[in-house]
């Protein structure tokens, strides 16, 4: 926790569809210097209950929600996949409310469609472990990461009906990047990636007005594969001028 007068410095991690919080399991065990991270399940999700709407905007007005009752407060933002769009969309609604952005293989800002004839396949993943683990094994090609099977077992634990319902609410959201202008923002890609590919990162990054870092011979999964190298990255970016200078203007606040 904070000491009295220091903020506290919070990096939250959204994980993406067929997901969960173990996604992040090598950063919350070693996380950026001076940070502490913060992984939810997102609602529906790895066992989770949800009865509500599934979108997007849902799911953001479900993190606002999450912050508060932990009393977390001018965040970074860390969403992979769905997962970005979620951040994305939450940093839209009130980019003051936070001091960055970090967008790993996100969901382009247009939205991201997935042919119709995939839609009953999404529900046989669900169901399917043995289908699930070779469709989430081809987002790791250069390695899977130490614990592939709690991925693959989480994969199968949302609530039934949710992946064709995230995959036609990522098809139905969009945002305008002038919504987020301002906002200290690291966009990531793989280069492996073919579902969110290099091309859909850096245009997502010119809109934003930025450069990506696209890494070598990693896939959708890079900060899975590679979780020093990921690391690495955004050390850098939390410690840049532009976040830290938002960090700075942070009220003083007492820790508990």
């Amino acid at each position: 926790m904070p000491e009295w007068g220091q903020p506290d410095r919070v990096l939250v991690a959204l994980h993406g569809n067929f997901a969960s919080s173990a996604w992040w399991e090598d950063l919350l065990a070693d996380p950026p210097d001076g940070w502490r991270v913060l992984a939810p399940d997102l609602p529906g999700f790895a066992g989770t209950g949800h009865e509500g709407e599934v979108g997007i905007g849902a799911y953001a007005g479900w993190l606002a929600g999450w912050l508060r009752d932990r009393g977390v407060a001018w965040p970074v933002l860390l969403g992979h996949s769905l997962g970005g769009a979620v951040a994305l969309e939450f940093a839209a609604r009130d980019p003051a409310a936070l001091c960055g952005l970090v967008l790993a293989a996100s969901a382009p800002l247009g939205g991201l469609v997935t042919p119709e004839e995939n839609y009953p396949v999404l529900e046989l993943l669900r169901v399917n472990p043995g289908l699930r683990e070779v469709s989430l094994g081809a987002l790791f090609p250069s390695a899977r990461p130490a614990n592939f099977a709690r991925l693959v077992e989480d994969g199968g634990r949302m609530v039934a009906g949710h992946s064709a319902e995230n995959a036609r609410a990522l098809a139905a959201w969009s945002v305008d990047p002038a919504r987020l202008t301002g906002l200290p923002v690291l966009v990531l890609g793989g280069e492996l990636d073919t579902l969110v590919t290099p091309e859909m990162v850096r245009t997502q990054a010119t809109a934003l007005g930025t450069s990506a870092t696209i890494v070598d011979g990693r896939g959708h999964g890079f900060p899975q594969e590679d979780p020093s190298a990921f690391r690495a990255l955004l050390n850098n970016f939390l410690a840049s001028p532009a976040v830290s200078l938002v960090a700075g203007s942070w009220p003083l606040v007492a820790g508990g």
